[in-house]
């Protein structure tokens, strides 16, 4: 088993294994293999023999057989040579004759196109006098379609214009004859239809088969190629209506004409109404007609390029564009003489005609619709954007001129409608101005004009912030003459315009408009760069943090637009993915006074700037910045109003005597006499402004008066006073028991609040024992240089370092402690006093 791999070896043994058995005392089996074996090796043995034996007599055979085979070759190529040979000298001798016989041949297709061509003549010829003396529609209409294909098929020379001209000429008199057919038949199907007429009376069979038959023959005659290239098209259609929708277009062009053109009383251009409504009855009464009776034809003939209702709705939606284009250049020539007011029509021919588009997309449940076109044109739309302007500008006039704008929306309604009832009309109005804006542009094709359009409504907001702010300013010379201006409407209405404005920029209408914008200035900015710069598509970092497809130099404004699309989508998808966690976040805080709690919590910044960047604004992101701005300017001068007479009454409270008070046990201790007055008072125009207010403003409003009340009896009475036990004990009770309560929310534990920081803390340090009391007082002496010794080192370290006061401050409240000063002798403390 030498040379054996390892792997044959042990399939060797298992093979024996398995035939000698498990049985050792047996082996009779191993006999067996022995002989079976044995005879293997004689079969091997002798087959190797025969094929020592047989290799010499077959390798002799193979010789002689190859070289019989070259000998073949030898003869096949001395052949090949001879018959090369003979075939040069056949062609030699028969190259004058294959010359004659190309020529013949060459004479003879000359003369058979020459016959072809005589023969399409003789057949034109032939199908012109079968036309001539045909009566019968049917064989008319199929003479005709053969005249046709012969011009499609020779289109060059003298015989594609001779074929074109018959081609032409039959057509004319075909049109003429079978539309004259056709208007005839028309009127007896008492074409144009009435609702009631159609629905009372349903036509017989016979006559909608000849109606059928005819629209037929209509559609298989239509116009060559080249008749239609050059026939004339409508201001606002981009193809021809085939031959039948253009013959039952009409009369109801003939009625158009009479009633909304020249001098009769239904074609008053200051009424664009009428002719807009009866273009979209006529659309209402005739549709299903065309869609049953002539669609049908086209399908069976397999014309799939042919759609007769959006033909037949296109047809009268031009007359209307052509004649709305007629009126609004009638403004100008007319409103000139005196005699209309050029900006009141166009800006009700633009109403009327936007409503006329919404009522042609319910009705055809189609909103390609060309009627706008006739808006979008280059003066007409800078005239509309003129005119949005000029009437919004004077409707926000007359909003703030309204004595009623200050009042809330829901006033007088009750509780019921909520967060309504701090709303003023003002902003009401003048949010649903902005809205009625966006209606109207809303339905536009083309996302440039809709920028357009933002860019006013973002002018518009701007124009209302200066209004505001001036209110604001008048306010302020109101409050410090002593009078009662309408200051919490003005903080309201620039909070709601706010509020509503971040509403919007999340919707995917001013998403895509905002992304369109942001997209467009990349593709502007591309278009600038120079030719060596690669055209790649890369990716902008946005300010979130998010990532921008970049625009490539490649892209077209169609591409722009699609793409300003899929990334306002993707934004919608993306919020609407988090919108759970954030309802979730809601849940836990679902009380008005949330957000009241949130800010109380951060009482030391009142300043609202770092909520308002969280939200991104979108389209609307400086305005919106702005109006927070104006809203924080109104809450802060209405605060700053309230706290001065808290401060002018507070003078007694301030002057007295901490140094020298009776202790008294907490349960005898009630709020002082001084303080009771002005803090009274305090409560009772914060409440009143709080009502006025909605409930995020009346949240920081109290966040801002807390923040006024706590520095300004922090510095003039903690910092500027001596206390003994007993005041400490009077102050500690007046803040925790009264103060901290004042400002903190409704239905809230104020302990748990950090609401007026500087002067609990203060307590705090003042109530500290008084061991405990001078190591953190020798602490805070050492200064910085304890903080780097080792802990335990400096006593009263540890307590030193919670107080959240500067070292200064706390060390001046210690040091006014009379307990911690440094002369023993009271006598001494009372001459301080």
């Amino acid at each position: 088993m030498k040379g054996l791999c390892e792997k044959s070896k042990k399939d060797i043994i298992q093979d024996v294994n398995f035939r000698i058995g498990n049985d050792i005392t047996n082996l009779t089996s191993t006999l067996d293999l022995e002989s079976e074996l044995a005879e293997q090796k004689k079969y091997l043995q002798s087959c190797l023999h025969a094929c020592n034996d047989e290799v010499p007599t077959k390798l002799s055979s193979a010789i002689e057989k190859a070289e019989s085979n070259s000998k073949y070759i030898e003869t096949l190529k001395e052949k090949s040579v001879l018959l090369k040979i003979k075939v040069d000298d056949f062609i030699q001798r028969t190259e004058p004759i294959m010359g004659e016989l190309d020529k013949r041949f060459t004479a003879m297709a000359k003369l058979e196109e020459v016959l072809a061509y005589l023969k399409s003549y003789a057949r034109i010829e032939e199908l012109c006098a079968q036309m001539k003396q045909c009566k019968d529609d049917e064989q008319l209409v199929v003479l005709y379609g053969e005249i046709k294909a012969m011009c499609n098929k020779y289109r060059n020379g003298h015989r594609g214009t001779y074929i074109k001209d018959y081609t032409h000429y039959w057509h004319d008199i075909l049109k003429e004859n079978l539309t004259k057919h056709y208007e005839e038949h028309l009127k007896v199907i008492k074409w144009p239809l009435s609702t009631s007429g159609a629905e009372n009376s349903p036509l017989p069979k016979e006559v909608m088969n000849k109606f059928t038959n005819l629209t037929r023959h209509l559609f298989l005659i239509q116009e060559p190629e080249d008749v239609n290239a050059t026939l004339p098209t409508d201001i606002t259609q981009d193809q021809n209506p085939s031959l039948p929708i253009r013959i039952l277009l009409r009369p109801l062009k003939k009625r158009f004409a009479f009633h909304f053109t020249g001098s009769r009383q239904t074609a008053r251009i200051d009424r664009p109404e009428w002719f807009l409504t009866q273009t979209l009855t006529w659309i209402k009464d005739h549709q299903a007609f065309v869609k049953n009776n002539v669609q049908p034809v086209a399908d069976k003939l397999q014309m799939k390029h042919i759609d007769a209702v959006n033909e037949f709705n296109t047809g009268l939606i031009a007359l209307a564009a052509e004649r709305l284009h007629t009126v609004l250049a009638a403004y100008h020539t007319q409103g000139s003489k005196g005699g209309v007011d050029v900006d009141a029509a166009f800006a009700h021919a633009v109403d009327e005609t936007l409503g006329f588009h919404r009522e042609l997309i319910t009705v055809t449940e189609n909103e390609a619709s060309n009627i706008l076109s006739v808006l979008t044109k280059a003066e007409t739309f800078v005239q509309w954007l003129a005119v949005e302007r000029k009437y919004a500008l004077a409707k926000m006039d007359d909003i703030l001129d309204n004595e009623q704008w200050t009042e809330p929306v829901a006033a007088g309604v009750g509780a019921a409608v909520g967060a309504l009832l701090w709303v003023p009309r003002g902003a009401d109005w003048f949010v649903t101005l902005l809205k009625t804006i966006e209606d109207r542009y809303a339905a536009l094709p083309q996302p440039g004009h809709r920028l357009q359009f933002l860019e006013l409504q973002l002018e518009l907001v701007e124009e209302w912030r200066v209004r505001l702010t001036q209110l604001l300013g008048a306010a302020a010379q109101e409050l410090s003459a002593g009078g009662s201006p309408p200051l919490p409407a003005i903080v309201n209405a620039a909070h709601h315009t706010r509020a509503v404005l971040v509403q919007w920029a999340h919707s995917l209408h001013y998403l895509q408009l905002h992304y369109y914008r942001r997209q467009f200035q990349h593709f502007t900015q591309q278009q600038h760069r120079t030719e060596d710069t690669p055209s790649t598509v890369g990716s902008v970092v946005l300010e979130d943090g998010r990532e921008e497809p970049e625009i490539a130099e490649t892209m077209s404004l169609s591409e722009v637009e699609i793409q300003a699309k899929r990334l306002a989508l993707n934004e919608v998808t993306r919020r609407s993915s988090a919108l759970p966690e954030t309802m979730q976040e809601q849940n836990e805080q679902n009380d008005v006074w949330a957000t009241d709690r949130l800010i109380a919590e951060q009482i030391l910044n009142v300043d609202t700037t770092a909520e308002d960047d969280l939200e991104d604004d979108g389209a609307f992101a400086e305005v919106s910045g702005l109006l927070a701005h104006l809203r924080n300017a109104g809450l802060a001068l209405l605060a700053e109003h309230i706290i001065l007479e808290f401060k002018a009454t507070i003078r007694d409270y301030k002057k007295q005597k901490w140094h020298a008070m009776v202790t008294v046990e907490d349960s005898a201790l009630c709020v002082s006499t001084a303080l009771c007055g002005p803090l009274a008072a305090l409560c009772a125009r914060t409440t009143c402004a709080a009502r006025a207010l909605a409930p995020p403003l009346a949240a920081r409003l109290r966040a801002l008066l807390a923040d006024h009340v706590d520095r300004h009896l922090y510095e003039e009475v903690v910092l500027e006073s001596w206390f003994n036990t007993g005041g400490t004990l009077q102050l500690t009770h007046d803040v925790k028991r009264n103060l901290v309560p004042a400002f903190a929310p409704p239905n809230k534990n104020a302990q748990k609040l950090k609401i007026l920081p500087r002067l609990q803390e203060a307590c705090r340090i003042l109530n500290l024992d008084y061991e405990d009391a001078r190591r953190v007082c020798t602490a805070l002496a050492r200064g910085p240089l304890s903080a780097r010794a080792p802990p335990g080192a400096v006593p009263g370290a540890e307590l030193a370092a919670t107080i959240t006061l500067p070292a200064t401050e706390a060390l001046r409240i210690l040091n006014q402690r009379t307990d911690l000063s440094e002369n023993a002798s009271p006598s001494y403390v009372m001459e301080l006093f």
